[in-house]
């Protein structure tokens, strides 16, 4: 069973981490698309008590809207598509703000509390940081207009670009902060899983693990007819291994058995370890002929992993699943024959028999 590069462990654990952060901040996506119409139309209702307010009607048509693109972040299928419907969000936010600058004594010092609130309400919504640099100048794109309006004060202008650059700077630095920790906190999570998953020594499946997928697997040979096996191998002599020279020389093995079996089967055949010194390989699409053939290879190949007080030796049984029958009980008649290996003198392979 061949090893995933690193390169590609790296960018599936990259698109995992995305996925989950897109779910997660989905969770929260209705309270901020209600906190984004609330505050639109609250801004409304207060430019009404300025006289002659301006593009009144447009800016009620763009309440619905925001809450339209507010409702396909919660939906969006992909990052690239949530990214796209929170970039939309803030533009219909910001050009509502927009509007209701216009027609104000001082629209530039009417639309800064918007160009720095939105940016920066926003900055733990964004998942990469492309997604970041979009939102960023969705939002700031209506605040050009005003800064390059002559008819604003120098004073008013310098004022409102450096508090505009001091929210978008703060920002940045909060969406830096945040996708660390959130990345720290799905590590962690991965590590855990890892842990439930596979045998910290030696890397195969866990016991719980192997039989969860040794399940699945006895599903889908029934659906399609097809053979499944289960191959258990035991190493002999083990106690005695780990009683005469330690248990770091016992784990020594169990890691060079690992790899053998890493190396040596198919990328469809899954490995566990059930405990000890006990290994357990399910075999789909191979029946009790082919695995007994794979059992003596393997037996030849483990016997060139280091052993300190002599030849690595393994006694296995082999069973294949039968109709009718429970995973559970083809590895018993698999255990029984790997015990019948045992008592016929070890290093050798038995077939589970009939009477199993």
């Amino acid at each position: 069973m061949p090893l995933r590069s690193e390169a590609t462990v790296a960018a599936d654990r990259k698109n995992a981490y995305r996925e989950q952060t897109l779910r997660r901040l989905q969770a929260t996506a209705i309270e901020m698309g209600a906190t984004a119409v609330l505050g639109s139309t609250v801004v409304l209702l207060a430019r009404l008590l300025v006289p002659t307010p301006e593009h009144l009607w447009l800016r009620v048509l763009l309440l619905p809207l925001t809450a339209l693109f507010a409702y396909m972040i919660v939906r969006a299928p992909s990052v690239r598509a949530y990214g796209a419907a929170c970039m939309a969000t803030i533009a219909t936010v910001s050009f509502n703000s927009y509007l209701g600058a216009l027609g104000t004594d001082q629209p530039l010092i009417y639309f800064l509390p918007a160009a720095t609130i939105v940016v920066l309400a926003t900055s733990f919504f964004w998942i990469t940081l492309g997604q970041w640099i979009g939102g960023a100048l969705a939002c700031y794109v209506f605040f050009l207009p005003f800064v390059l309006d002559h008819a604003a004060s120098r004073t008013d202008t310098v004022f409102c670009v450096l508090f505009a650059a001091m929210a978008l700077v703060t920002s940045f630095v909060s969406h830096l902060r945040i996708q660390d920790f959130q990345r720290r906190a799905f590590d962690q999570e991965c590590r855990l899983a890892e842990l439930s998953l596979t045998d910290t020594l030696t890397g195969a499946l866990s016991r719980a693990e192997f039989l969860r997928q040794a399940d699945k697997a006895a599903l889908r040979a029934r659906a399609s007819a097809a053979s499944l096996t289960l191959l258990y191998l035991d190493i002999d002599h083990f106690k005695r291994l780990n009683d005469g020279h330690g248990h770091a020389a016992g784990d020594a093995v169990l890691r060079g058995m690992s790899e053998v079996l890493q190396q040596a089967l198919r990328d469809s055949d899954v490995f566990g370890r059930l405990g000890g010194e006990e290994f357990c390989v399910l075999l789909p699409d191979q029946d009790e002929h082919r695995a007994l053939a794979l059992a003596n290879r393997l037996r030849t190949l483990l016997a060139a992993v280091p052993r300190p007080d002599g030849q690595l030796t393994v006694s296995a049984g082999i069973a294949g699943l039968r109709e009718g029958e429970s995973v559970a009980q083809t590895l018993h008649r698999a255990d029984l024959a790997m015990l019948r290996a045992k008592q016929a003198g070890r290093d050798t392979v038995c077939v589970a028999q009939d009477g199993d």
